[in-house]
């Protein structure tokens, strides 16, 4: 019998979880399933940090077993139940998120009762964010604050060992509030673990869509975790914390060669947050990828002024196929003022950068957010027409969420001009499906409306939609 379990948790009926997306928040669509488990339809990832973790539980001599619910297209709770019944582990690791917060916790209550004496020790930007409620109603004992893929094997063996004065960086329960134990040590680096537990993966749900041309075999790597810009919207910060951490050209590489020879990996998706955010670590990562000559493909994220001609050239012989730049909206207030507050705020500049990737043999892929607080209609139909003009592969277009932890989340809370952030439905903040607040010049239907206009005018202009129509009524071919 293992003495604990790591489990990533089922989706609720009615939607997907996306665990590790949004700084480790998550985001959410909607799903027909009316029970538990997970479409397995969708190009996900797994929450990167357990397999930092399983690694050092290995090598510490813990027994452990790993419990990923979200590999069943569905999962009655009569099933999950057993699974905690059987196994009696003597410690849970897991996550809760934002779009599935309350039937998370639901789910860590009936793994309680079926466990009794179990201890829950959570880890996460949700958790943490929201510690008061779930230390408070007796739903984790245990919350990481900060290093959770270093030192949770380590408050592992000490819950194990009855010795709770040695748990270190994590808040616990006592005298009725949230109490902080502090760090004893850092986490210095991402080279404290040989490889990854990638072994713990079906590799055979991580498949890539048709975006590269076919479907790939995909992993999910860091090179570095950590954002030190200040964009009121993001929780990455939060999620990953300010500072930068790397993993090793060499870890980096001897990763990728494993994946590739031993579990069949064709592409990389790097979730560091901003991939170039060190020029001259992400010049050694391509490098060591050519130098190795593995034909691996892969994609990243990074901002649009961290990267030149000559690094995107390089980034494309070492196999990057796309990259995403995070341009939020292309009004040239909102632009500068809130998406884009740290550099050199120029639409003209991420416009030269988008031509430089693409010159390069890139897709770009463009991350938009509507509903930011100051949105209007203009400033939509500004974003619209330079992504019409600009011509990148593919938008995302995501709702505003105010994240906990994020700026814009203090600022909102404090005014409450758009109303009370403390009364938000998290479970309706998935990202995508619709708005969660108005903008001080649109209501949260006008925010919808526009977003699914955008959707179609940033790609056809209302020439191009008569054109495809009067094509149609005359069986013609092509838009």
């Amino acid at each position: 019998m293992n003495q604990v379990v790591i489990a990533q948790l089922p989706s609720p009926p009615g939607k997907n979880v996306f665990r590790e997306w949004s700084g480790g928040m998550g985001t959410a669509l909607a799903s027909d399933r009316d029970e538990w488990g997970h479409d397995q339809r969708f190009y996900d990832v797994p929450y990167a940090a357990y397999l930092y973790i399983a690694r050092r539980l290995q090598e510490a001599g813990i027994s452990f077993r790993y419990i990923d619910f979200q590999s069943h297209e569905r999962l009655p709770l009569a099933t999950f139940d057993a699974t905690f019944r059987a196994e009696q582990p003597r410690v849970l690791i897991t996550q809760v998120n934002l779009p599935s917060l309350t039937h998370d916790l639901e789910l860590l209550a009936r793994a309680r009762r079926e466990a009794p004496g179990m201890q829950v020790l959570l880890v996460g930007a949700a958790g943490r964010w929201f510690k008061q409620r779930v230390l408070a109603e007796g739903l984790a004992d245990v919350l990481m604050e900060e290093a959770e893929e270093l030192l949770v094997s380590e408050n592992v063996a000490a819950l194990l060992a009855g010795e709770p004065d040695r748990l270190q960086a994590c808040h616990l329960w006592q005298d009725g509030r949230a109490v902080l134990r502090p760090a004893m040590r850092r986490m210095a680096d991402l080279d404290f673990v040989a490889f990854p537990a990638y072994e713990l993966l079906d590799f055979s749900r991580y498949e890539s869509d048709y975006y590269l041309g076919r479907r790939y075999r995909y992993a999910t790597v860091f090179t570095t975790k950590g954002c030190p810009y200040k964009c009121g919207y993001c929780p990455y910060p939060y999620g990953f914390g300010r500072r930068l951490i790397y993993r090793s050209p060499a870890r980096v590489g001897a990763d990728i060669e494993r994946l590739k020879t031993e579990f069949g990996v064709e592409q990389i998706l790097f979730r560091d947050q901003v991939f170039t955010i060190n020029p001259k670590h992400a010049r050694a990562v391509c490098e060591e990828l050519i130098r190795r000559e593995l034909g691996m493909v892969w994609v990243c994220e990074t901002r649009y002024d961290l990267v030149d001609e000559d690094l995107l050239r390089l980034m494309y012989r070492a196999g990057c196929r796309e990259i995403h730049f995070g341009l939020e909206s292309a009004d040239e207030t909102l632009f500068a003022t809130v998406a884009k507050t740290d550099g050199p705020k120029s639409l003209a500049l991420f416009e030269q950068a988008v031509g430089w990737a693409r010159a390069a043999g890139l897709r770009v892929h463009l991350h938009t957010i509507i509903g930011m607080p100051d949105e209007s209609a203009a400033s939509v139909r500004n974003t619209t027409r330079w992504l019409r003009r600009v011509r990148p592969d593919s938008v995302q277009i995501a709702y505003f969420v105010p994240y906990p932890g994020t700026p814009f989340h203090d600022e909102l809370r404090a005014s409450r001009e758009l109303g009370d952030i403390e009364a938000i439905d998290w479970e309706t903040a998935g990202s995508f499906d619709s708005p969660v607040l108005p903008t001080r010049h649109l209501s949260t239907d006008q925010i919808r409306r526009a977003s699914q206009r955008m959707a179609v005018d940033w790609q056809f202009t209302l020439a191009d939609r008569i054109k495809t129509k009067a094509k149609r009524l005359l069986g013609l071919p092509g838009r």
